[in-house]
């Protein structure tokens, strides 16, 4: 039972067909002839479910798919200045994408929009804008919005939404931490905080380089000591003879 047979069928003389089958069940090796009907129903069975799949594969992948991020030029932004916002949609999918839409919503009830007629396979599209915050504190940001068609003329009932800003930072720091504090907002301060901020960065970049090249140098050092203490013994011994 189950072992693989090679047979050899023949509905006529002049005709000889070459099959391989599995049987589940045999009589004594015996090939039956309802064992060979019902494995022919098998595998057109397993052969339509095959097309089937493949078909629907086919079909999801020839849509479009539209990858939407949003970035911010710096997390920080001193009080009065100017922040650039950019959101990037590309087209992963297949087909292109029709009548393409971006719409940002500031918090203060404007929007900022980019039309695209046809966004194909691997094109991008790009919306910039720059917001100059007035006010200390968190600027709130809130996501991108994208609609487009499948097809051109029909009405954009497709939608995708871009990431929040700020995101990988709102990792678990503790039960007394905020850490939706920074989460979907750039944070706006004074001109001696800013400063402040990336003068702390300089001056770890400052420490860490100095941490960094004094035992690597160090192992040079020893050996050039070591070094002139031998000079100097092979030349007391030239002197002595």
């Amino acid at each position: 039972a189950g072992r693989l047979y090679r047979v050899r069928r023949s509905a006529e003389e002049r005709c000889l067909n070459f099959v391989w089958i599995v049987l589940q069940e045999t009589n004594k090796g015996k090939i039956k002839k309802g064992n060979m009907q019902a494995m022919r129903w098998v595998l057109v069975v397993f052969a339509l479910l095959a097309a089937t799949a493949v078909g629907s594969l086919a079909q999801s992948d020839a849509l479009p798919f539209l990858f939407v991020s949003k970035s911010v030029s710096d997390d920080y932004v001193v009080v009065g200045s100017s922040v650039e916002f950019t959101v990037t949609v590309h087209n992963y999918g297949q087909s292109p994408a029709m009548n393409v839409t971006i719409t940002d919503l500031l918090v203060d009830g404007t929007t900022r929009t980019k039309r695209v007629d046809i966004l194909s396979f691997g094109e991008s599209a790009v919306l910039k804008y720059t917001v100059t915050p007035k006010d200390l504190g968190n600027y709130a940001v809130g996501v991108a919005e994208v609609t487009y068609s499948l097809q051109q003329g029909r009405p954009a009932t497709q939608t995708a939404y871009s990431n929040i800003i700020r995101e990988g930072n709102a990792y678990f720091l503790g039960e007394s931490y905020d850490d939706e504090s920074f989460r979907g907002v750039v944070s706006v301060v004074t001109r001696d905080r800013y400063d402040r901020l990336h003068k702390r960065y300089a001056r770890e970049i400052v420490a860490y380089s100095l941490l960094c090249v004094i035992p690597a140098l160090f192992p040079f050092f020893v050996y050039r000591a070591e070094q002139s203490q031998v000079d100097l013994l092979i030349r007391r011994s030239k002197l002595a003879k």
